[in-house]
């Protein structure tokens, strides 16, 4: 009788386990999908991203200069800024970078907007992030903290992916002002892109 039962249960178990593998491949093909935004030569997303909504989030933790873990009610999203790459923490002005991140973030009491316009293959949300400019004439300005970071020399413009950023089009000008003014990344020149950092670490 156990026998018999155990053959009548192996249909079931014979679909349980082809709909787990079936589900599996998708969830794969899903995430190479994605975009790769720590690897400028996997390919990009065709087309600009759609107009974002803001969501207003507070800040628990700022992992470098690019990526920082937000609380939006009960739920912690992990955030990558949009259109830029800053240098590792185990390279020069990563720590500054991060730093200096987590300052901007700071004066504005940890609390920020986001534009999320992407997820990557790692399941981080990618965003523009602002904060109040703090200006007394204009109350309602705000300050871009992805043009902030480029701004002063503490991340290099992800060129590839900035065209998937809403305001990705003024990027560029951050930088070359930052370039032009020998500000972080562009006052050592033996500094490396974090991605050529990355293979020569491998």
């Amino acid at each position: 009788m156990k026998f018999k039962a155990l053959v009548n249960l192996l249909p079931i178990v014979a679909i349980t386990l082809v709909s787990a593998i079936i589900w599996q491949q998708w969830q794969t093909s899903q995430a190479a999908r994605r975009p790769d935004y720590d690897n400028p030569t996997a390919l990009a997303p065709q087309g600009l991203a759609p107009r974002p909504e803001s969501n207003s989030a507070e800040v628990v933790n700022v992992h470098d200069g690019d990526t920082i873990t937000v609380k939006q009610g009960w739920q912690k999203l992990k955030v990558r800024l949009c259109g830029i790459d800053a240098p590792e923490l185990s390279q020069p002005l990563g720590v500054e970078s991060r730093d200096y991140l987590r300052q901007l973030l700071a004066s504005a009491g940890n609390q920020v907007n986001l534009y999320i316009s992407d997820t990557d293959r790692y399941g981080r949300k990618v965003a523009e992030l602002y904060v109040p400019a703090h200006n007394p004439q204009q109350p309602e300005e705000e300050e871009l903290l992805n043009e902030e970071q480029l701004l002063a020399g503490m991340a290099y413009l992800y060129a590839k992916y900035a065209s998937r950023c809403p305001n990705g089009s003024g990027f560029a000008q951050m930088e070359a002002k930052a370039k032009q003014q020998h500000r972080g990344v562009w006052s050592d020149s033996k500094a490396m892109k974090p991605w050529d950092y990355r293979k020569s670490q491998r």
